[in-house]
């Protein structure tokens, strides 16, 4: 049996090489007749609809001319969501000093600014309003289950 997420991820990278587009996740599932193949990129700056439209075309084309068999897929790149976990670490690169919760693999949960990016871990400035300080915490990315930027309205 092929592993599509891998020839997927692979022929994305093809595609974005040399860019300043990068791949955050490639997501398939099997949903009756048709396989759903989901690729979610981004790029330091953002990425355009048209920059989705063209990688899509592009992706299509090949697939198409893979050696699939009769494989029916639907195909959908877009950037991730405000709602979408960080991945990677380029996503925190991105979005440092940003507000960000983090749940740890033990389920412990902290709220508060992404300072920096090291090599395998991030640090988290919280402000701790009992003793109106601000004390920085530091995960390591193993240690991380889940973290989702907070959108404020402000």
């Amino acid at each position: 049996m092929m592993d599509l997420k891998r020839i997927i991820r692979e022929f994305v990278e093809e595609l974005i090489q040399g860019s300043e587009l990068f791949l955050v996740d490639v997501r398939t599932s099997n949903s009756g007749k048709r396989n759903k193949i989901a690729v979610l990129l981004d790029s330091d700056t953002g990425i355009s609809i048209d920059q989705c439209a063209k990688i899509s075309r592009e992706l299509s084309q090949k697939i198409e001319a893979g050696d699939f068999g009769d494989l029916s897929y639907v195909l959908e790149v877009s950037s991730p969501g405000l709602d979408e976990p960080l991945k990677i670490k380029r996503q925190y690169l991105k979005n440092r000093g940003r507000e960000l919760q983090v749940i740890l693999n033990d389920d412990t949960q902290k709220k508060g600014t992404l300072e920096d990016i090291k090599e395998d871990s991030i640090v988290l400035s919280v402000f701790d309003k009992k003793k109106k300080e601000v004390s920085s915490f530091e995960f390591a990315f193993r240690d991380i289950k889940k973290s989702n930027i907070i959108v404020s309205f402000k």
